[in-house]
């Protein structure tokens, strides 16, 4: 598995697969109370697999309420749910439509995640600008981790849609 990690505090990027990571990311945990904020489109649906550029698809509900799930990710996004972790959904969506098709799909999957903890960015916005509480970030953008990390915080840059988190 390939990725990125970006720590607070640090210019650099680390380069080394996600797991090769889970040291780093350890560290900063002990050293804070994590909270979680994911990202939905290539990182817990699968958003890409018939979209080829097509904007009605974006901003339809009902495409974006059967995304298939990237299993391995939502169960994670769960478990950490349930063990009483604090997790946010922080999307962008290009309609109200669209939004409201990503709260059907969360109910579907990630039923616990409550509406207070889903953060909907419909057009244009920079997700730093949604920050309720320190945290980490994990999203498929390194404009938004880039960002999230000028901002102070921890990010993973997923490299490939649906790549496996390890947390």
């Amino acid at each position: 598995l390939g990725g990125k990690i970006f720590l607070a505090g640090q210019k650099k990027v680390l380069d080394k697969p996600v797991k090769a990571c889970y040291n780093d990311y350890r560290k900063a945990r002990e050293e804070r109370t994590m909270t979680y904020y994911w990202d939905m489109d290539g990182v817990l649906a699968d958003f890409h697999k018939n979209y080829n550029g097509n904007r009605d698809l974006a901003c339809s509900r009902e495409y974006l309420a059967n995304l298939d799930p990237f299993t391995a990710n939502v169960a994670t996004l769960n478990a950490l749910i349930a063990s009483g972790e604090t997790c946010y959904i922080l999307t962008k969506a290009a309609s109200e439509d669209a939004r409201d098709g990503k709260i059907d799909w969360l109910a579907k999957y990630v039923p616990a995640i409550d509406e207070n903890h889903f953060i909907c960015i419909v057009g244009y916005g920079r997700k730093i600008d949604y920050i309720r509480e320190d945290g980490i970030l994990i999203d498929d953008d390194g404009r938004n981790t880039k960002e999230w990390i000028k901002g102070g915080q921890i990010a993973i840059t997923l490299t490939a849609k649906g790549e496996k988190v390890i947390l």
